[in-house]
Formats: structure tokens, C-alpha cells, sequence
């Protein structure tokens, strides 16, 4: 296997990890404002989301206070192919630890929240609700499984977690071979999740463009998988060739450094499919200013996300000239006026997804007189 690129950069590491922060809160604060504004409700998804938030930035944190101390980015003396034991990667090992017990929940309740989304949106399918249950059942399994697993790989002898690497991988379980599971079956649910709703979106009646563009909100999640088999090759890499990478300290920089872009990608991706009323209000609004000129015009006024509608119309559908009737050239003008509009969330049980609408057309004449055309 080949060395590995090492990562030095401290300050754009830093940078990196505060812009991460900054949009995770951004994306889940717009989550809750487009279900404000869509009045749809806030579900378990939206709630599962914001908890993987927390733990995202608890993540985060460790990550950032690692850069800072100088465990992320430093490195380990070699002599003999082998790291020479200094202070830092004490402190390496214990931010390890904290690290790699804490994106265990974060992983599980982004793909759980995920599933809960997929569950409402595509709920109608009673093989999918229960695919969906199926596989919020195998998550949060996994998810317990490898947590409980990293918080005793040294039982409860709990100094050995932050002891030198060699005692560490001879006194506790074999935590390279369960890195390497956690990091392989997380591809897979990921690839499996991400699949799920693309068949359901492919036999809906709609042009192949718009099930193309359903498809590719969808597979933005192919961001996180790459992340995931990123941090999985460093695992490989740097935990079964040590001859050519014995830096344990550089070496546990890349492995956190990919752990950490993959954990924030997931955050994102985990908000992206709800924030299309968001998107659409700002495209909308965008449209008024001086810039909007530049923008193309949409063709449907109709703005529809596969839970909400929201409907307020009122135009004038059809308006022109209809007979002269005298010699004073009386015009009269025949028009046609339709308004719609929803009924008030008031007037239904909240988990009602029944929507109540009024139409009211009419037909007007009304006279002009000709010198006022």
C-alpha cells in the first residue's frame, strides 16, 4: 500500500471545521423555517434531525479543541519503523476516544432521520413503510452495537483508551478490524438508504426531466458515500501498513479529518430534500429585486412540495371585447373571475392530510363606453 498524503494545514483545518459548524446549524434552521412556512407540521424526522445536530456539534468541538492542542496536525517521532511515545499522543488517544465514541450516535441518527423522512414522503406504499421501519430498526441496532463497543474496546479499564498506541492495540479488542467493519457497513446502509425512494420516484407519472431532478436531490447523498470510502481507505491504509506509515499521530489526523467531512456532508444531506419551499420563497423574492430581470421566468405560478400545498389564487382568466349593441357604440366586455384558496389549519385535526378548498367562479358584463378605450 502507498504512503498517505499527510494533512499540516492547521489554520485551514480550523477554517474548515467553523464553516462546517456554521452550516449544519444554517441547514437545520431552514429545515424548521420551511416547515413554518408550509404550515406541514414538525414530524420525528425533523426532531431526529435536530439531535443529530447536537451530537454534530459536540463532534465538532472535539475535533476543533483536538486542532488546537495540536493532536490533529502533529506527529509522532519514528525510530525503527516504529512511533516513539511523547505527551502528544497521549493526548491524541484521549481525543480519539471521545471522537470515535461520539460520531457513532451522530451516524445513526442521521440515517434514522433520513429513513423518518423517507416514511412520510413516500408513506403511501405500505412495502415501503415497512422497509423503512425494517431499516430504522437495523440502524439504530448498528448504531447501539458499535457505540457500546468503542465505549469498552478496553472493558473497564478505561486508562488503557488513551495509553501508548502499543500497549493499546495489544491490551484491548481488535478495534483496527472493528474500525474496519463500522467504516465498510456504513457505506452500505448509506448506499441502501440513498436507493430507497428512486424506484418509487421513477413509476410516478411526471416528464423524465422532473424524475431526473427528483432523483438528483436524492443522490446528493453520493457526496457522503464518497466521504465514507475516503475515511475507510485512510483506515486501511495507515492501520494494516505500518512500515510505510508508522506516524501514528499523522496518521490519526487523516483518519479523524475524513470522519468529520463525512459526519457535516451527512448533516446537509440530511436537510437538503426539505428545503425546497425555502429555495423556492428566496428564487421568488429574488425575482423583485434588480437582479430578477436576469433570472429566468417560471412558467407555473404553482408552488407544491410533496407534502404541503399551499393555494392562494385570484386572477382574471379570460377578459375581451364581446358585441356592439347600440349606435352610442356601447362596449360591453364579458370576464370570467376565479379565486381558490385552502381552508384554515384550524378547521382540521393537524394530522389530517386532508386539504378543503372553495372555488367561486363568475361572470361579469360590464358596460364602458367607448371614449374611455
Amino acid at each position: 500500500m502507498p504512503t498517505v498524503q499527510q494533512a499540516n494545514d492547521r489554520n485551514g483545518i480550523i477554517v474548515m471545521n467553523v464553516l462546517f459548524t456554521i452550516i449544519v446549524i444554517t441547514v437545520v434552521a431552514l429545515r424548521f423555517y420551511a416547515r413554518h412556512i408550509t404550515r406541514a407540521g414538525y414530524g420525528w424526522d425533523d426532531w431526529t434531525a435536530l439531535a443529530a445536530l447536537i451530537f454534530t456539534l459536540a463532534l465538532n468541538g472535539i475535533f476543533l479543541a483536538a486542532t488546537i492542542d495540536g493532536a490533529i496536525t502533529g506527529h509522532s517521532p519514528v525510530v525503527d519503523g516504529w512511533p516513539v511515545t511523547i505527551p502528544l499522543e497521549i493526548v491524541a488517544q484521549k481525543y480519539k476516544y471521545a471522537f470515535q465514541t461520539t460520531e457513532k450516535p451522530v451516524f445513526g441518527l442521521i440515517k434514522v432521520s433520513i429513513l423518518l423522512l423517507w416514511k412520510r414522503l413516500f408513506g403511501s406504499s405500505k412495502r415501503f413503510r415497512i422497509l423503512c421501519w425494517v431499516m430504522i430498526g437495523i440502524t439504530i441496532a448498528w448504531t447501539f452495537a458499535f457505540f457500546f463497543t468503542t465505549v469498552f474496546q478496553c472493558g473497564t479499564r478505561w486508562p488503557l483508551n488513551w495509553s501508548p498506541i502499543g500497549i493499546f492495540l495489544t491490551k484491548c479488542i481488535a478495534t483496527l478490524d472493528v474500525l474496519t467493519v463500522f467504516a465498510s457497513t456504513d457505506i452500505v446502509s448509506d448506499l441502501i438508504i440513498i436507493a430507497m425512494p428512486v424506484p418509487l420516484i421513477w413509476r410516478l407519472h411526471l416528464p423524465t426531466k422532473k424524475k431526473v431532478a427528483l432523483n438528483s436531490v436524492f443522490l446528493i447523498g453520493l457526496f457522503t458515500i464518497g466521504a465514507g470510502i475516503a475515511r475507510t481507505y485512510m483506515y486501511l491504509v495507515t492501520s494494516y501498513d505500518k512500515e510505510n506509515n508508522p506516524d501514528f499521530i499523522a496518521d490519526f489526523t487523516l483518519c479523524i479529518l475524513w470522519s468529520e467531512i463525512e459526519a457535516n456532508v451527512a448533516m446537509m444531506v440530511c436537510c437538503l430534500p426539505t428545503l425546497t419551499p425555502v429555495i423556492g420563497k428566496f428564487a421568488a423574492s429574488l425575482r423583485t429585486t434588480p437582479l430578477g430581470k436576469w433570472l429566468p421566468t417560471a412558467t407555473e405560478k404553482t408552488h407544491m412540495t410533496s407534502e404541503d400545498v399551499e393555494l392562494s389564487v385570484a386572477s382574471k382568466l379570460r377578459r375581451k371585447q364581446f358585441s356592439r349593441l347600440s349606435d352610442k357604440e356601447t362596449l360591453w366586455q364579458e370576464g370570467t373571475v376565479a379565486t381558490a384558496g385552502y381552508s384554515s389549519t384550524n378547521e382540521l385535526p393537524r394530522n389530517n392530510r386532508t386539504i378543503l378548498a372553495r372555488t367561486d367562479i363568475s361572470t361579469t358584463f360590464e358596460a364602458r363606453d367607448s371614449d374611455s378605450l
